[in-house]
């Protein structure tokens, strides 16, 4: 896509569409709200050369007319939230390699609204599914790569996705240099086919991270860059657990996007190509997630089931670093969420406190999350108290870890409870303008 093409422009060139023609349509679909529109071919011209920015209004009736939720436009803001789409890279050596050298070049613009559509993304999901692993080793020239470097990088890499879940602000410099360089040197193309497999898993290892701190950072068309990286990385290195992981990632992605539909079908996807356990337990978990947030009893209920049932059968000396962290803790939090969307408060307060009681304390991110999930659940039961407690400790754990997206949750519940006159209320909402003041 050209980069100086305003994203607007590209998607009336992908629909054939003039500034008339696009202004023609988002008038007929002001008219099936029952509203009235002015929106004119100056109007369009006026967005798209960035001199105004639609109204709330123009940005929903644009939503609307490209089957974009509603959702995506708080989240992104204009224009950030438009599917300017790019085609994503076939599963070859070339094709993994420019997916790769995307995230880089990437940095270096402004770029930041979603490049995978809702059928694209399945696509990239349902094309991993079929590649054949044994077509890998064709892929590398066999010449020769620094075996010295290569070994202090994995080292590396395993060290800095452990710093990573912590509140370390040096962290994420540190993971984007170690991905270019594991990066540079794929796209020197001077390795054996064994050495080519370990650096690909770098790339892919830190490639993941990447996406994940960029996503916790509201950043979510670089975090989904990374994320298909990571994928195209993870299968050129044979690591199918590794791409089934990162797949799910974007379908998790989809679903706090309000696309949970496409969340489903890149899990089916992914699952199919999983190794073990863990893997296939955190990919349940997050079609249940799904599931949910469509009112789907039986199918929430089917993938905790699911999701239970593999955890148990894990072995730790089997059980590959992207998915060691995988407990019964996220297992039980999540499974409070999904009883929480479908309505069940008493389950979802339960099943949250297990979670809560069993996590890891290091993980700060997920702590900050499943304490605004238990103050959700308090919201439910009436108890003000109970829910200004959670809502401000889910605050303070988030403001400390430093994760954008994990203080916008908690911050966003707070904003809900603004009519609320009761005391705990109160203080909490005078509570929360202290500290994000400060």
């Amino acid at each position: 896509m050209d980069l100086d093409c305003h994203p607007l422009a590209h998607l009336r060139r992908i629909h054939h569409w003039s500034m008339n023609d696009l202004a023609r349509l988002l008038r007929d679909q002001a008219r099936r709200r029952g509203l009235r529109s002015g929106i004119d071919r100056n109007r369009i011209w006026l967005w798209e050369s960035g001199a105004t920015t639609p109204s709330e209004e123009s940005q929903l009736l644009l939503a609307d007319l490209l089957d974009v939720p509603a959702a995506a436009i708080e989240h992104l803001r204009w224009p950030d939230w438009l599917p300017a789409f790019e085609q994503p890279a076939p599963f070859s050596p070339s094709g993994s390699w420019a997916a790769l050298r995307e995230v880089q070049i990437t940095r270096m613009d402004r770029r930041s609204f979603l490049v995978l559509s809702s059928s694209t993304l399945i696509d990239v999901a349902a094309d991993w599914a079929r590649i054949e692993p044994r077509h890998l080793s064709q892929a590398l020239d066999g010449q020769h790569i620094d075996e010295e470097l290569l070994t202090w990088l994995e080292q590396r890499s395993g060290e800095l996705r452990a710093l990573a879940a912590g509140p370390h602000r040096q962290v994420p410099g540190l993971i984007d240099a170690h991905l270019d360089t594991a990066i540079n040197m794929i796209t020197q193309d001077r390795y054996t086919p064994a050495a080519g497999r370990r650096l690909h898993a770098v790339a892919a290892d830190l490639a993941h991270c990447a996406a994940w701190l960029r996503f916790d950072a509201d950043r979510h068309a670089d975090a989904q860059r990374h994320w298909q990286a990571a994928v195209h990385a993870a299968h050129q290195a044979g690591d199918r657990d590794l791409a089934a992981v990162a797949l799910s990632d974007l379908a998790y992605q989809a679903t706090w996007l309000s696309r949970p539909a496409d969340a489903i079908k890149v899990l089916e996807h992914a699952r199919s190509r999983t190794r073990t356990p863990a893997a296939r337990s955190l990919l349940d978990v997050r079609r249940a997630r799904a599931c949910a947030v469509l009112q789907d009893h039986t199918g929430t209920g089917r993938a905790l089931a699911s999701a239970e049932t593999e955890l148990n059968r894990i072995r730790p000396q089997d059980t590959p670093p992207v998915v060691s962290w995988m407990s019964m803790a996220d297992v039980n939090a999540d499974a409070g969420r999904c009883w929480l969307d479908l309505g069940d408060p008493d389950r979802a307060g339960t099943a949250i406190d297990s979670g809560l009681s069993e996590l890891d304390p290091r993980r700060s991110r997920t702590k900050a999350v499943f304490l605004t999930y238990r103050a959700e659940g308090s919201l439910q039961h009436r108890d003000a108290s109970a829910a200004a407690a959670d809502a401000r400790a889910a605050l303070d754990t988030a403001l400390d870890s430093g994760a954008t997206r994990c203080i916008d949750l908690a911050s966003a519940l707070i904003r809900r409870l603004d009519d609320r006159t009761e005391r705990p209320m109160i203080e909490l909402r005078e509570y929360a303008r202290e500290r994000l003041a400060g």
